[in-house]
Order: structure tokens, then sequence, then C-alpha cells
């Protein structure tokens, strides 16, 4: 019976392992941003305008870092940090992105999945972690495994809710980034 309980154990946490890992925002660590050449004809003003206008777009373009479930959201290359979520933690992403109706509802959606993602996970890991203390005391019950095998259910739901959370965020910046005014 034991041997059964730990194969299913270790099958279940290669699953949400597997699932993790998949959950990850997309990151790069420092984006270098150069300012793009104008291209003859594309504006009717001055080349300096072009200029200035590539480095109001880099200094106002919003991007987010994320590590171990917490986000920062960065203005511009390598500019202030003027959020953090993440953990049951979050800020008013909503009026940040104020400026671009689109981006506001894909904002919505990733503070929806965030949360539910997080509470789900963090319920999963607590069912689980209790059922292994209970197959740890040797007691002959029928309920861990039940525990184990829901907990790890409700991470791997929680961890599919964080991906979709993080996608949502990404297009959200995306469409930001798109409605600058140059």
């Amino acid at each position: 019976m034991k041997s059964r309980f730990y194969w299913t154990l270790s099958l279940g946490v290669v699953l949400v392992a597997g699932a993790a890992a998949r959950a990850g925002a997309q990151v790069k660590k420092r984006e270098e941003v150069a300012p793009r050449p104008a291209v003859v004809g594309s504006i009717r003003s001055d080349p300096e305008r072009a200029t200035d206008s590539t480095r109001t777009y880099a200094a106002g373009a919003l991007r987010f870092e994320s590590s171990w479930g917490n986000v920062s959201i960065i203005r511009g290359a390598d500019g202030p940090v003027v959020g953090t979520l993440g953990w049951f933690r979050e800020f008013d992403l909503t009026q940040l992105l104020a400026s671009s109706p689109p981006a506001v509802a894909d904002a919505r959606a990733f503070q929806t999945n965030n949360f539910r993602g997080s509470l789900v996970g963090v319920m999963g890991a607590t069912t689980t972690l209790i059922g292994v203390l209970v197959a740890a005391n040797s007691s002959n019950n029928a309920a861990s495994p039940i525990l184990v095998i829901g907990g790890l259910g409700a991470m791997l739901w929680g961890a599919q809710h964080l991906s979709m959370s993080y996608s949502s965020l990404s297009r959200a910046l995306w469409l930001y980034n798109r409605d600058l005014k140059n």
C-alpha cells in the first residue's frame, strides 16, 4: 500500500513541477533599447522628432519582470518600478493602464486569474501537506491519498490560472505600449 502511495505522490509532484515550469512568465533580464533610425518619408517634420518619439516611447513603455511569484512593473528600459504584484499583493493596475481601454480589460483578467490561481494553489499545497502528514503517521487511512491527489490537482489548476494571468498581463502591457502617444 505504501509503495503505491509514494509512486502516486511522486507522479503528482512531477506533474505539478512540469505545470509550474510552463507557468513561468516571459522574462528577459535586461533588454537593450537602442533608438531605431527613422524611415525616410515616414514623418513629415524634421528627423529630430522621430528620435524624440522613440525616446518618449522607450521612457514611457511598460514591461514586467517576475521572480518567484512576484511581478515588478517597470517603466522604460532601466526606469523605476511603478508597481509590484504577486502572492496576494497588488496595486491598482487598471489605473496605471487607464489610457488604453483594451489594456484595462486584460489587466482585470490578470487580477482575477492571479488571485484565483494563488488562492487555489496555496489551498492545494496545504491539502497536499496535510495528506502527506496523515500518511507519514503510519495511519491506515484512505483519506491520505485522496488529500494528496486532490491537493496536487488544486495546485495544477492554480498553476494553470497563474499562467493565464501572466498571459493577460503581457497582453495588457503590450496593448498599453501600442496605444502610447508619441
